[in-house]
C-alpha cells in the first residue's frame, strides 16, 4: 500500500495509542486515577495536590528527551506517563506508565516545594522541586537503588485545571531551514498538517485531504484519537508505506504544542542518530508540532 492511496476527498482518522502504538508493552503499571485536578482523590492543603503536569524527561540511551505527563493523586502518589524503556533482569520492556509514592514534603525551606517520591518498580528515588508553584523539576536523589537506565529525570509546567479539546483545531510541525536538502522540508512528516475531527485526524498532503482504508485489526484501531486532560493518543500517517503510526503526545501547559513520541519506531518517520542527513528533524530534539 504506497501513496496511491492519497487522494483528494476522504478523511484520515487516527489515533487510539492506548491500544495501538503501545500494543508492543509487556509491563504498563497505568495510574489509578481519573486524570484532571479534581478526580477522587480527598482534599489536601498542598497546592500541588490533584494537578497535572507536562513537559519532557531526561532519560539515558534515548534518541531525545521524552514527552512526560505527571499527575498528583491528592498527596500521597503520584503517576508518570511517558514511553520508558526499561531492562529487568537483562531483558529491555516498554514501560507506558509507573506509580511512585511521595514520602516526605517540604514547603518551608527556600521558598520552594520539595517531594520526595519513591518507586517501587524500580527502586528508584526521586526529588521533585516546585518553584512558583507551576515549574517542577525532579532528579534521581541519593539512596536510589535504580539501575541507570530506569531513571529520568522531569521538566515539567503546571496544566490548567481545565484543559481545552483539540477537536476542531488544526496542527503542524515546523518547516526545517538552514540550507541543505531538507530546507522547507517538514519535520515529523507523520504529523505535518492535519486537524483533529469529532473522532478522527484529517491529513493533508501536498494542500490535499488523503484517505486511507485500514489493512488489519491495528491499523483500524488507529482510527480514532483519544483525549485525556493533556495526555492525547493520536496517529501519524507515513504516506511513503501507507500506514498509521500510533503517537503518543502531552500538550504543553499553554495549550499551543503537543510534545510527540512514538513505539513504532521502524515506521515512523523521527530523526535518529544513524542518519547522515536528518530528513525528519534534527537530531536529539523532542519531536514537536503546533497548533494553528
Amino acid at each position: 500500500m504506497k501513496s496511491r492511496t492519497i487522494k483528494n476527498s476522504i478523511k484520515i482518522a487516527c489515533g487510539l495509542l492506548a491500544l495501538a502504538s503501545m500494543i508492543s508493552c509487556k509491563k504498563d503499571n497505568t495510574a489509578k486515577s481519573t486524570g484532571g485536578s479534581g478526580g477522587n482523590n480527598p482534599a489536601s492543603a498542598y497546592s500541588f495536590a490533584n494537578t497535572e503536569w507536562t513537559g519532557f524527561c531526561a532519560t539515558v540511551s534515548q534518541q531525545y528527551n521524552l514527552p512526560c505527563y505527571l499527575r498528583f493523586n491528592g498527596d500521597t502518589t503520584v503517576s508518570v506517563y511517558a514511553l520508558f524503556v526499561w531492562q529487568f533482569e537483562g531483558n529491555y520492556q516498554d514501560v507506558d506508565s509507573v506509580i511512585g509514592r511521595i514520602t516526605a514534603i517540604d514547603t518551608v525551606t527556600n521558598g520552594n516545594t520539595t517531594i520526595n517520591v519513591s518507586f517501587a518498580l524500580t527502586g528508584d528515588k526521586q526529588v521533585y522541586t516546585i518553584t512558583n508553584k507551576n515549574s517542577l523539576a525532579g532528579a534521581t536523589a541519593a539512596g536510589s537503588t535504580a539501575a541507570g537506565n530506569n531513571t529520568f529525570n522531569p521538566s515539567l509546567q503546571l496544566c490548567p485545571a481545565t484543559v481545552p479539546s483539540v477537536k476542531g483545531t488544526s496542527w503542524s510541525s515546523n518547516k526545517m531551514t538552514g540550507g541543505g536538502p531538507t530546507d522547507g522540508m517538514y519535520a515529523y512528516p507523520d504529523l505535518a498538517t492535519f486537524s483533529f475531527g469529532d473522532n478522527g485526524q484529517i491529513f493533508y498532503r501536498n494542500g490535499s485531504i488523503v484517505t486511507y482504508t485500514p489493512s488489519d485489526t491495528l491499523q483500524a484501531l488507529l482510527m480514532e484519537y483519544n483525549q485525556h486532560g493533556p495526555r492525547i493518543y493520536l496517529s501519524g500517517f507515513n504516506e511513503s508505506i501507507g500506514l498509521l503510526i500510533g503517537y503518543f503526545g502531552v500538550m504543553t501547559a499553554d495549550g499551543t504544542s503537543i510534545l510527540a513520541d512514538t513505539r513504532a519506531k521502524n515506521d515512523a518517520r523521527l530523526p535518529n542518530y544513524l542518519q547522515t542527513i536528518y530528513w525528519y528533524g534534527p537530531p536529539g530534539v523532542t519531536p514537536v508540532i503546533y497548533k494553528q
